[in-house]
């Protein structure tokens, strides 16, 4: 990827986060109080590292693309380019959407990364991205894999990557959304309420909606939480050490702590913003 390419991917991203920051001045699901300029940092901090990474992966997989030109599946079928796109951001969706995120969660070692998202005790635009390298890695080889074997076409990795970092920062925003505009809309696709519910210490809640734009492979997997109780989650992990997840170093190398943070039984809840309907 370019340095040009790449400026305007994190441009366009940093724009949506600014959109949403802004939502969450209007519309809060919670009010902010408890989230503090040192954790913003924090995930900040990490989000810069996950746009280098990012980075680095995406120009070593063109590099080897143009080297190798793999044709790909679906190109060796025949398969109408129209076709191949709209296939192509489904399984995308899938693979690197649920398939991997549903994995850091039932292996115990990459669950060691996977807790630095989780152990945010106030979810908001600056959660998207605060993710650790190895899982960055984890995810990205969930999207090339099957863009190598099915030869999906680069139209449809552009535009799954574009929904998968829009909707990534816009179901991570502590915004509130009407509950009949949500219902609608989470029969399909992800909202931040229904996002919310994965964030939540129940172990029952947070390991459920692993999907990151479309609910189809939750429903259709028995992993899908309706949104209902998304205005009384308690965000937050059991056992992580507040002050190593408060600071930029302590969530690096929060993974290889003695004993990871879980899920448990929320004993208390927050108080949200004020309802609308």
């Amino acid at each position: 990827m370019s340095a040009r390419a790449f400026a305007t991917n994190v441009t366009i991203i940093l724009s949506v986060m600014a959109v949403g920051a802004l939502l969450e001045s209007i519309v809060p699901m919670f009010a902010a109080a408890r989230a503090g300029d040192r954790r913003r940092r924090a995930n900040l901090a990490l989000t810069a590292l996950s746009f280098g990474a990012n980075w680095a992966l995406a120009s070593i997989a063109a590099v080897a693309a143009l080297a190798l030109r793999p044709a790909g599946l679906m190109a060796w079928l025949g398969v109408p380019l129209w076709a191949q796109i709209a296939a192509g951001i489904i399984v995308l969706d899938f693979s690197a959407g649920y398939l991997s995120h549903r994995a850091l969660h039932m292996l115990p070692t990459m669950w060691r990364f996977h807790q630095i998202h989780h152990s945010d005790e106030f979810v908001d635009v600056t959660t998207t991205y605060r993710t650790h390298p190895v899982e960055t890695v984890w995810r990205f080889l969930f999207a090339i894999v099957p863009v190598w074997l099915l030869g999906i076409p680069a139209q449809a990795v552009v535009i799954q990557r574009l929904l998968q970092a829009t909707n990534g920062v816009l179901e991570h925003a502590n915004v509130r959304l009407w509950p009949s505009v949500d219902r609608a809309l989470s029969s399909f696709w992800v909202t931040p309420n229904v996002h919310k519910i994965h964030h939540s210490r129940e172990v029952s809640e947070t390991n459920s909606n692993y999907g990151n734009v479309l609910c189809l492979y939750d429903r259709l997997l028995g992993t899908f939480t309706p949104a209902a109780r998304a205005a009384s989650v308690v965000y937050g992990l059991d056992g992580t050490d507040p002050v190593r997840g408060g600071s930029f170093s302590g969530l690096l190398s929060m993974p290889f702590a003695r004993r990871p943070g879980s899920p448990v039984t929320a004993s208390a809840v927050r108080m949200p913003a004020a309802e609308f309907d």
